[in-house]
Parts: structure tokens; C-alpha cells; sequence
């Protein structure tokens, strides 16, 4: 025979060796529920986590929390009640559950977790709740991605307080009507900015968005520039005309591409295919540094700064357009 045990009557001190003894997702959905089993894990530091991952839905807030003992538990916070399908390795919570909001719910796990910062926060659809309050409360983030699920007015907002707090952002939709808004975006201090989508509002993305942009690291793969285009783009560059933190630039264009008309007007060195270069950041990033292959070099400018230009090959059986890399030394 089984017999409860009123757990929440222990004192704070008995409840630790319980809680070492629990599941660290147990304890952390507990947590959520006991607002003194809250107060144990957040002044005893139960918990250290490495990473903590926010995934935004329509309809529900997924969380997984990477802890440094290799265990990785996942929390999902739904804002119209918990659905059938839910997996049961997963802990559900809702407002009426838990009496908590959903900005509460997510500043509750950072301080059981002991996390001062979001690895990656990803906004796939438009809630129905005011996630600008969760947003306002983050202090930092490592990595933003927002895809076309969501509304212009949301992504927008969203990109407004958060893009002072993260250092990498993907774009799957463009949610600014004009250029200048725009363009006051592309200032934003990133170290990496990926672009991933060729379908602007009201105007079409051109040279000047890329000679403004202020990113370290600038992929515009599907945002497609003309040969002319890039031209006078590599020779802004050695007039230090440009993006002065720019280390690495991917543009494509649907152009037929060699080096007489692309590099046009410049000084350059080609270097043979089977050498090798390895290129670093200076600073760390989610796309690592790596080796590459062949290329042109343009000749040093006054600085002594010098660039490399790699195009990729072109597939003419699969109709893509052909990618460029332009790698900045120091």
C-alpha cells in the first residue's frame, strides 16, 4: 500500500537531497507549480544550464534546456490549453495549471535553471499572448530566427527589441514596408545576418542595403545582386566605402559568371583550384571558420587589407544561380 507524502511540507534544507534524487525535469515542473520548491532550486542553485532554447508557435511556447550534467529536458507552455498529441516525455503547463503567465513561466525556468541568456530563440507563427513582455525582459541572445510563418507585425516588433540583444539573425520574411525602415535594421551592430528569403514588400533589395549593412558575416544567397551590382560593390570596398566590420559576404546572382566580368576594373591574382586557404572570424560564430578552394585575390588596398573572391561553380542542369564569397583579411 502506497501512502502520500506531503513533500511540500518539508523544510527548505530536507527538500534538497529529495530534489537530488528526482529527475531534473521533475523538479523543474515542480518548480513551476511550488512556488517554494521555486525559491530551493533558485537560492540553492539545484540546476546550471548551458543553453536554453525558445521556440514560439501560435498556439504554444516549446523550451528545451540543455544542463551541463549532458541532460536536456523539454517544457512546453500552451496559451489555449494542453493538446492530445502532446508527447508524454514532454511537461505541459498552462495558465490554469499553473497560474502563471507566460512571460512568468519563461523568466521562472531562466532563474531555476540558472540561465542568464537564450542560445537560440526561433518565432515560428504569431501568438495569440504578448510575447513583447518575454522579449523585454531578455538580456541576451545568441541566435534569432524568424521564418514566414509569422505576421509582418509581430516579426517586426519582435526584430525591434530584439535585435539590440543578439549578435545573429536569420530572416525567413522581411517585415518592413520601406526602405528606410529597412535599411536602419541593416545597421544593427550583428556579427552574422542571414537573409534567407528574395521576396521584399515594396522594393527590391539592391548595392546600397549591402554597402550599409554593419554584419560581420552577411549571407544574401537568395537576395540576388547583378554582376554590375557586385562590381561596384568590391570596388567601393577597396575605396573603404563600405561596412568596415564586413569579413565575409554570399551574394548569388543568375548571371553567367567569370573573373573578366566580375572583377573588372581591379587589380587581381588567381590562385590555383587545389590550394588550399583556411579563413577565421574574428569572432566566434555559428557558421565556423573553414578551408576554401581556388579563387582571386584583389591586390591590398591602402590599409593593407586584402580580399578573396571564390565562385562556386554553376550546376547548369539544375538552373540555380551561382554564389560568391567575398573573404576580407586583416
Amino acid at each position: 500500500m502506497t501512502i502520500p507524502f506531503p513533500l511540500l511540507r518539508l523544510p527548505r534544507l530536507a527538500l534538497i537531497p529529495v530534489f537530488q534524487q528526482m529527475e531534473s525535469i521533475d523538479v523543474i515542473a515542480v518548480s513551476l507549480l511550488s512556488k517554494k520548491v521555486y525559491n530551493v532550486s533558485k537560492i540553492f542553485r539545484i540546476f546550471c544550464s548551458s543553453s536554453m532554447n525558445l521556440r514560439v508557435e501560435s498556439d504554444y511556447l516549446y523550451i528545451t534546456v540543455d544542463l551541463k550534467d549532458e541532460k536536456s529536458v523539454a517544457l512546453c507552455f500552451y496559451t489555449e490549453g494542453v493538446k492530445n498529441h502532446v508527447m508524454t516525455q514532454n511537461r505541459s503547463f498552462t495558465h490554469e495549471n499553473t497560474g502563471l503567465t507566460a512571460t512568468e513561466y519563461v523568466e521562472r525556468i531562466l532563474d531555476v535553471t540558472n540561465c542568464e541568456s537564450l542560445g537560440k530563440v526561433c518565432l515560428y507563427g504569431s501568438p495569440q499572448l504578448e510575447m513583447c513582455d518575454i522579449f523585454a525582459r531578455v538580456t541576451k541572445i545568441h541566435k534569432l530566427i524568424i521564418v514566414s510563418g509569422c505576421s509582418y507585425n509581430f516579426a517586426k516588433k519582435s526584430l525591434e527589441i530584439l535585435s539590440a540583444v543578439t549578435t545573429e539573425i536569420s530572416l525567413y520574411i522581411i517585415p518592413f514596408e520601406n526602405r528606410e525602415e529597412f535599411q536602419t535594421f541593416l545597421k544593427s551592430n550583428l556579427n552574422y545576418l542571414n537573409i534567407e528569403t528574395n521576396t521584399f514588400p515594396k522594393f527590391k533589395f539592391t548595392l546600397d542595403d549591402v554597402l550599409i549593412t554593419n554584419a560581420l558575416k552577411l549571407n544574401l544567397k537568395h537576395a540576388e545582386l547583378n554582376l554590375k551590382e557586385l562590381n561596384l560593390f568590391f570596388k567601393n570596398w577597396m575605396r573603404k566605402k563600405c561596412d568596415s566590420r564586413l569579413e565575409h559576404l554570399i551574394v548569388s546572382t543568375s548571371e553567367k559568371v567569370n573573373a573578366r566580368n566580375l572583377l573588372g576594373g581591379l587589380k587581381w591574382d588567381p590562385f590555383p583550384r587545389d590550394r588550399v586557404i583556411w579563413f577565421n572570424y574574428s569572432k566566434p560564430l555559428d557558421s565556423l571558420s573553414g578551408f576554401f578552394f581556388g579563387g582571386y585575390d584583389i591586390i591590398r588596398r591602402a590599409d593593407g587589407k586584402k580580399a578573396t573572391i571564390l565562385i562556386e561553380d554553376r550546376d547548369r542542369w539544375r538552373q540555380r544561380p551561382t554564389f560568391i564569397s567575398f573573404l576580407v583579411w586583416p
